[in-house]
């Protein structure tokens, strides 16, 4: 009967180690970047660094900052200490280089998406475009419909057309109307089509070293 205590001793030691060694999911940290009060040149390389250690999943030169409206754009996959030794945890310092540079901004280290604007010079900063810009001189107020003069109309008035089922310009039929389903705007921004991916990427990157560590024999 003492076998069952001595097992489940050992179980609950085992527990936290075998937590301990589970891949984690990383940082993606994104938002523009900016030197001396102007957009980064398209090609600007921006790297992560815990202490002094390179923490960024891509290699040098693979994933450059771009252009997106007025702003420079970039996006960085800052890796966990189980998948480099000396990288992410919890509260971690996580700094910046500008194309070799340090930045002025530093962010603590947490799995995720996380939004950080980048500078190098000035502390200032030109953020990303949003999704959904505000005109200039603020939202617009929208006129009141014209009011309608003349006689009331009466019951016994037909409407143009046929209200009957049918195709566009069938018998019978009218003509289609405007699609109503939202078109892709022109002016959409870009980062958050790569931020999205990049998250996702990085985690099913983490999930699959999980599934190939739980695979390989216990003597390796």
């Amino acid at each position: 009967m003492r076998v069952l205590p001595a097992a489940v001793s050992a179980l609950v030691l085992l527990v936290p180690a075998i937590a301990r060694a589970q891949p984690q999911i990383p940082a993606t940290v994104y938002g523009s970047v900016t030197i001396d009060g102007q957009p980064a040149p398209t090609g600007t390389e921006v790297r992560a660094f815990i202490g002094p250690v390179d923490c960024t999943q891509a290699a040098p030169g693979e994933r450059p900052a771009f252009r997106d409206g007025a702003a420079t754009a970039y996006v960085v996959t800052v890796l966990h200490e189980s998948q480099r030794p000396g990288c992410g945890r919890t509260g971690a310092v996580v700094t910046f280089t500008i194309d070799g540079r340090p930045a002025l901004q530093s962010v603590a280290w947490e799995p995720g998406p996380i939004r950080l604007d980048l500078s190098l010079g000035s502390a200032t900063t030109i953020p990303l475009p949003t999704s959904t810009p505000t005109p200039p001189g603020g939202a617009a107020t929208p006129a009141p419909p014209p009011l309608r003069t003349g006689t009331p109309p009466t019951d016994d008035i037909t409407p143009p057309g046929n209200l009957q089922p049918g195709g566009a310009g069938g018998p019978g039929g009218s003509a289609a109307g405007p699609s109503m389903q939202p078109q892709p705007g022109s002016g959409s921004p870009l980062w958050p089509w790569l931020v999205i991916p990049a998250a996702g990427i990085a985690a099913a990157a983490g999930f699959a070293a999980l599934r190939l560590r739980r695979k390989r024999p216990a003597g390796d």
